[in-house]
């Protein structure tokens, strides 16, 4: 599964977070369901031209949030997100 995620380089949001928000947002919306396996963070940064590290950072936000979970030797998978609360922007909101 390759994801069409739109980048805006050198924007004022980061990269990272524009992965993760729209993966999240798909996740929400129901365009990506609950046990989909989603891309390794290698060939994620592969099809996106970005670096790995950028993936790996996106990833580990969702799997904080409890959006997506990591099976060892399998992937990345989307959780079941219905007991999920939003409780925010996680970056740059000034809530810190």
């Amino acid at each position: 599964m390759d994801l069409m995620v739109p980048l805006k380089p050198g924007g004022e949001t980061p990269l990272y977070e524009q992965i993760y928000e729209y993966i999240k947002k798909e996740i929400r919306t129901g365009g990506l369901r609950a046990a989909v396996r989603l891309p390794s963070t290698r060939r994620l940064a592969e099809h996106l031209k970005v670096s790995r590290s950028t993936t790996q950072m996106a990833y580990d936000q969702l799997l904080a949030e409890g959006y997506i979970e990591a099976v060892p030797y399998r992937g990345y998978f989307v959780c079941e997100t219905d007991g999920l609360l939003e409780i925010g922007r996680a970056w740059g909101d000034g809530s810190g």
